[in-house]
């Protein structure tokens, strides 16, 4: 289950054992610390004997492992029981759930159902979209809580549990005076990593990857498949909020679009010896339409190896924002009572020898620079130069630049506060079907609509800022209609439409094209030269 926003993804980072990691089997072998130890645990017999009120050993131990990898990089995390098992889930992209996507803007606000899932628990109860949880009572952990004072994440545990077990939750519905009670029996709930697929011009098909689970090459085939089908000769590949996932997955999808044993990605330690280079795999389905790639700031480890590998080979364009710039390996190592630790072994660096880690200094730091830092390439005399296959200039400093940067303009800042309200979803969830199916044909009867009910309804009403900002309302309240009537994807296909990072992708299929082609000539040269030698 995940909180979403109609507001543009701005993911946060922090979990980042849930990006791209190598597992390894083996339980790490303890270091003999020797006398370093000592200290430790005399402190912590001190504690546990003396310390008044007696302290929890346990997370007394948990407190000083994750001050002792607070010294370390970013990315380098101790898992408790919970975390282990919730990276597991990510990596085989389903839970045992609901099926409810939810939306909390800070502890002491309304728990908001923004959309159930197709064919899951909740879906099959009726449960919809603007639905307001109030309640949560957890019958396996003998839990009654009142939502209004949990965060996004404590919800979040005491909605997920074990197959098979019963979690009663309380909702408000608008336009229901009393208060609807549901049983839901959790189940396994699917999380998909291709969540929408679709042509957007003729000849021009588009596909998000979400994430890099277990299931998302197969599920990409599957698109690339049905957007053949349905006439598509050029894609967008769309990998921003993407924050990453299993290597295997990255390699898999990097070489439907690269020839065999083309370099995707290579890894490196701190001894010498230790890179390790990851080649495009050989018996996969392959795509030869001229590519656009689309990042931002949210796209991440996987999606930049991905981003990374394309460019380098001249084999597709890069479109939007410098991405996140997360290029560490975390080999996660299995420890005692379900545990584990993710611990940065390695570094990532694309086909030309760009390292994907931008620097960092401290963790504060380098999650919140990552929202302030420039999206334009860094200057040629600020940066390392570096040259893909054909000899086109591309720049180090961690992270991948674009080829052609989008700018993308600032929110209003009224369309923060209707959002933070979640003015669109109770406006929309008390409509009729009738009324949402005549308000899609109706869009200015819409907006006027709308900023009449926040006349009557919003203390204090922002009416002049919304008329200023009516083509973005405008667009929100069609994708909240979507939403009601259609779901998740089809909100997501309205706003897609709608993108200035799509748009710019559009019109940059003619370099896209020529690019192709200028890499193809190099491969025949290539090849001619090496039949010549032989």
């Amino acid at each position: 289950m995940k909180s979403s926003l109609l507001a543009p993804r701005r993911i946060a980072l922090v979990a980042a054992v849930a990006l791209v990691f190598l597992l390894v089997g083996a339980r790490a072998a303890a270091p003999r610390a020797g006398s370093r130890m000592a200290a430790f645990t005399e402190i912590l017999s001190l504690i546990e004997s003396r310390h008044v009120p007696e302290a929890k050993p346990k997370s007394v131990i948990y407190a000083g492992i994750h001050g002792m990898l607070g010294t370390l990089d970013p990315h380098t995390n101790f898992l408790d029981d919970e975390a282990f098992r919730d990276m597991r889930d990510e990596q085989r992209g389903s839970f045992y759930g609901l099926g409810i996507v939810i939306s909390k803007r800070g502890r002491n606000q309304p728990l908001r159902v923004v959309s159930p899932i197709a064919d899951t628990p909740a879906a099959r109860l009726g449960i919809r979209a603007g639905d307001v949880i109030t309640h949560i009572r957890d019958r396996r952990a003998d839990v009654d809580l009142d939502t209004m004072g949990l965060t996004i994440q404590e919800s979040v545990k005491h909605l997920r549990g074990p197959r098979g077990t019963e979690v009663e939750i309380t909702i408000n519905r608008p336009g229901v005076d009393k208060p609807l009670v549901f049983s839901v029996v959790r189940d396994a709930i699917r999380t998909p990593a291709v969540n929408l697929a679709m042509m957007l011009r003729p000849e021009v098909g588009y596909v998000h990857l979400a994430n890099f689970t277990e299931t998302t090459t197969a599920e990409l085939d599957r698109a690339l498949e049905k957007l053949a089908a349905q006439g598509a000769k050029k894609l967008v590949l769309d990998l921003q909020g993407n924050p990453g996932g299993l290597l295997d997955q990255a390699i898999s999808v990097a070489s439907r679009f690269l020839e065999p044993n083309e370099l995707v990605v290579y890894t490196e330690g701190r001894l010498p010896g230790t890179r390790q280079d990851y080649d495009a795999l050989r018996d996969v389905p392959r795509v030869d339409w001229p590519v656009v790639v689309l990042i931002n700031r949210g796209s991440a480890s996987a999606s930049e190896i991905v981003s990374g590998a394309i460019q380098d080979h001249d084999r597709g364009l890069v479109v939007g924002e410098t991405s996140f710039g997360k290029g560490l390996v975390q080999s996660v190592y299995p420890l005692s009572e379900n545990t584990g630790l993710a611990l940065t072994t390695q570094k990532y660096y694309t086909p030309v020898g760009r390292s994907i880690q931008r620097p960092y200094d401290n963790e504060e730091e380098y999650y919140y620079d990552n929202y302030t830092r420039e999206v334009v390439p860094k200057a040629p005399e600020d940066a390392p130069v570096y040259y893909t296959d054909t000899g086109r200039k591309v720049y180090g400093g961690g992270g991948i630049a674009p080829d052609v940067p989008v700018e993308i303009p600032e929110e209003p800042k009224v369309m923060r506060r209707l959002v933070r309200e979640s003015a669109f979803t109770r406006f929309v969830s008390p409509l009729t079907d009738e009324q949402r199916l005549a308000y899609r044909k109706a869009s200015k009867k819409l907006f006027d609509d709308f900023v009449a009910w926040l006349a009557r309804e919003v203390e204090d009403p922002p009416l002049d800022e919304v008329e200023q900002a009516s083509e973005r309302v405008g667009l929100y309240l069609r994708a909240e209609l979507a939403l009601a009537t259609g779901g998740m994807e089809e909100r997501d296909r309205i706003l897609t439409e709608e993108s200035p990072v799509v748009a710019q992708a559009l019109e940059s299929f003619p370099k896209a094209e020529q690019l192709l082609a200028t890499r193809r000539s190099h491969k025949n040269s290539q090849r001619a030269s090496a039949n010549k030698r032989r």
